[in-house]
C-alpha cells in the first residue's frame, strides 16, 4: 500500500497530540496529588511542637556559641587535619547512643588542652589537646566525651534549669571573659524583637513557656558562661567520661585511651592545663579513679582495641612541626637580644683607637 506525504504527516501529528494530552493528564494528576499530599499532612501535636521548638532553639544557641569560640580562639587552618578529626568524631558518634543527631567538629587554635561541646552538635577541640594526645584512641575518647554532652543535652538542660536572673548573670560573665572584638559583634545577626519570632521561642523554651524571652544571643552568652565560668555539674562530667569510654570502645578503640590521656594531662599540668578546664571540671585524679573502676567493671584487660597511633601521628604531624618552629623562633629571638653586647664592645674599641690617635 502506498502512503502519501500528507497522510504520513497527519498520522505523526495525531500521535503527537495524543502523547501531549496523555502527558498533560499525568502532570495534572501529579500536581493534584502533590497538593493533596501537602494539605493532607497531619498537624503536629503540642508535644511534637514543643520538641521541634526545643531542637531549633538548641541548634541556634549551639551554632552561635561555636561561632563565638572560633572567633575568640581562632580556628586551625588545616583542612586535612580538620577532616581527620571530623572522620574520627563521626565514627565515634555512629557508635554512640545518640546516632540520630548531627555532629560537626573543628579545631581551636589554642595551646592548652581542652574541648567544648555546644548544644546542637557543635564540638570543638583545641590544638593543645591534639598535641598532648599520643594516639587515635585518646582522640576518639575525648570526642566521645563531648558527643555524650551533646546527646544528653547537658548544656541545654542546664540553661533550661536556670532562672532569668541566673541566665543574665552567666551571659554577662561570659561576655566580660571573652571580650569579643567589635568586628565580631558587628557580624551578629539582628536580634528578633521580643515577643515575636524565633528569639521569643528560645526564651519561652528556656523559661518553660513562662518568663519573658532573653533572645538568641543572650542565651548563647549564658551558654558560654556555663562553658567558660560556671561549668557543668560534676555528675554530668563523670557521666560523659563513662559514656566516652563506652562509645569509643564500642567503636573498636582501646578502652584505656581516656585514662591515659588524663594521666598525661595531670603530669603536664603546669604547661597544658588551662584555667578554664580547672574551673569547670572535676579534678583529674578523681576522673582517672572513676574511669579505672569503669574499666574494671567492663573487664577492659580482656578487650583488644586499636590505638591508631601510626595514622594519628601522621595526621597530626603539622601540629608537632608548628610547635617546634615556635620554639626555634623563641630561641632566635633570645639570641637576637644578645647582639647589643657585641655592638658595645665595638664602640669601646673605637674609643680606644681614637684615644691612641690623639696621643
Amino acid at each position: 500500500m502506498f502512503f502519501t506525504r500528507e497522510f504520513f504527516l497527519q498520522r505523526v501529528f495525531a500521535r503527537g497530540a495524543v502523547c501531549m494530552l496523555a502527558l498533560w493528564v499525568v502532570l495534572s494528576c501529579v500536581s493534584t496529588a502533590d497538593k493533596a499530599g501537602r494539605t493532607a499532612a497531619p498537624e503536629l501535636t503540642p508535644e511534637e511542637q514543643k520538641k521541634l521548638a526545643e531542637y531549633k532553639a538548641e541548634t541556634e544557641i549551639g551554632r552561635n556559641m561555636a561561632g563565638r569560640l572560633l572567633a575568640f580562639y581562632g580556628p586551625v587552618e588545616d583542612a586535612k587535619l580538620v577532616a581527620y578529626v571530623n572522620q574520627v568524631g563521626a565514627y565515634v558518634a555512629q557508635n554512640s547512643d545518640f546516632q540520630d543527631r548531627r555532629y560537626m567538629f573543628n579545631i581551636l587554635d589554642n595551646d592548652k588542652a581542652n574541648a567544648f561541646a555546644c548544644p546542637g552538635g557543635y564540638i570543638l577541640i583545641t590544638k593543645g589537646a591534639l598535641a598532648l594526645a599520643e594516639n587515635e584512641s585518646e582522640l576518639a575518647m575525648i570526642l566521645a566525651h563531648e558527643v555524650s554532652h551533646v546527646g544528653r543535652r547537658h548544656i541545654f538542660n542546664t540553661l533550661k534549669s536556670m532562672n532569668e536572673k541566673d541566665l543574665e548573670a552567666a551571659a554577662d560573665a561570659a561576655e566580660k571573659k571573652t571580650n569579643l572584638p567589635e568586628s565580631m559583634m558587628m557580624r551578629k545577626r539582628e536580634e528578633p524583637a521580643k515577643g515575636t519570632g524565633f528569639g521569643s521561642n528560645i526564651g519561652k523554651v528556656l523559661a518553660g513557656g513562662g518568663a519573658s524571652p532573653i533572645g538568641i544571643f543572650k542565651a548563647a552568652s549564658a551558654g558560654m558562661g556555663v562553658l567558660l565560668e560556671k561549668g557543668l555539674d560534676k555528675k554530668l562530667e563523670f557521666e560523659a567520661d563513662y559514656d566516652g569510654v563506652k562509645f569509643a570502645t564500642r567503636a573498636g578503640y582501646h578502652p584505656d585511651g581516656l585514662r591515659q590521656f588524663l594521666k598525661r594531662l595531670e603530669s603536664k599540668k603546669d604547661v597544658m592545663y588551662s584555667k578554664v578546664l580547672a574551673d569547670t571540671h572535676p579534678t583529674t585524679q578523681d576522673r582517672v579513679s572513676r574511669i579505672a573502676k569503669e574499666l574494671e567493671e567492663m573487664n577492659a584487660a580482656e578487650i583488644i582495641g586499636a590505638t591508631g597511633q601510626e595514622r594519628f601521628k601522621k595526621m597530626t604531624s603539622s601540629i608537632v612541626t608548628n610547635s617546634k618552629n615556635q620554639k626555634v623562633e623563641k630561641v632566635a629571638k633570645s639570641e637576637k637580644k644578645v647582639k647589643p653586647e657585641k655592638t658595645e664592645k665595638k664602640s669601646e674599641k673605637k674609643v680606644e683607637k681614637k684615644a691612641e690617635e690623639k696621643k
